[in-house]
């Protein structure tokens, strides 16, 4: 299957240039993701999908620690949803592309970006419930 990784890598965050009385949570959030900055070059093998799930599974336990700040929490909650998708998605990614069935690799790899794009746009109304 050739999926990109920038497709994968949309999964990668970091809350820059929030700053205020919410900076000490952006610094937490931005060291809670750190799993997913360590990662690299993804790759197209299942284990590399494998491999990045564990880490998106891994940044969502720790994104879930933090106490988010009280006019962000409904947007912060949402992200952590997302992320539960995105770490699902993956995980049918790796199976797909190990069963070799083209369609199924083609739907996985569907099902991937549209989940991706939704961390992504979590991420934004994070950004900005936190800035005001």
């Amino acid at each position: 299957m050739r999926l990109t990784s920038s497709a994968v890598l949309l999964v990668l965050l970091a809350l820059a240039g929030c700053g205020g009385e919410d900076s000490s949570f952006t610094e937490d959030y931005n060291h809670a993701v750190r799993p997913l900055a360590r990662l690299g070059e993804v790759g197209s093998e299942p284990a590399a999908f494998e491999r990045l799930a564990r880490s998106t599974e891994r940044t969502r336990a720790n994104l879930a620690k933090l106490d988010a700040p009280e006019e962000a929490q409904e947007e912060f909650d949402a992200l952590l949803a997302r992320l539960d998708d995105v770490t699902r998605d993956l995980g049918a990614v790796a199976s797909a592309e190990r069963s070799k069935d083209v369609v199924k690799q083609r739907r996985a790899a569907r099902r991937l970006v549209r989940s991706s794009n939704a961390v992504e746009r979590a991420e934004t109304a994070l950004k900005e419930a936190l800035e005001g």
